[in-house]
């Protein structure tokens, strides 16, 4: 016989669980969100003006299936969601850095798209990126040079060069 009462057994189910317990109605929104989300990446690729009607793959076509692809998924999150209650053990709760951390995330976003007009896509998008890994926990020269640059540097000649998009 043991003298542990049932709070004592909860607690210490919670303590071999780390996480937040499951939350139906936040997978839902969650899902609901991304799929509106989606569903308007789709709209605005198809409202992309085109200098002349090429047929098949077009200016519209990578960002409108990727649109489809992100309403696909969303769709099956939403069903998951709805059907059976997802474990969230994976999942820390909030904390000031977090929220810190995302502020500067959207702030350098918001600022990435302003620079990138005014100053161009090369540096905007060099310092955008070496913001985002500083904030996100990069560390050591490498992480910090290396990667932007090589991830812009990608970036431009995939799109400007390759695919003639103007950046």
């Amino acid at each position: 016989m043991t003298d542990a009462s049932p709070d004592d057994a909860l607690a210490e189910r919670e303590a071999e669980q780390p996480g937040l317990p499951p939350s139906r109605p936040l997978e839902i929104v969650t899902a609901v969100v991304s799929l509106l989300v989606f569903a308007l990446v789709t709209w605005l690729a198809g409202r992309i003006e085109l200098r002349a009607e090429t047929g098949g793959i077009d200016p519209r076509w990578w960002p409108r299936a990727l649109g489809l692809a992100g309403m696909a998924v969303s769709a099956a999150l939403l069903v998951v969601a709805v059907v059976r209650t997802i474990p969230r053990d994976d999942v820390e709760s909030t904390t000031r850095t977090g929220w810190i951390r995302l502020g500067v995330v959207l702030a350098a976003t918001a600022a990435f798209a302003v620079a990138w007009p005014a100053v161009g896509f090369l540096p905007s998008a060099l310092v955008y990126a070496l913001v985002l890994i500083a904030v996100l926990g990069g560390r050591g020269w490498k992480t910090l040079v290396i990667f932007p640059v090589g991830v812009t540097a990608f970036i431009y000649l995939l799109f400007h060069t390759l695919l003639k998009v103007p950046l």
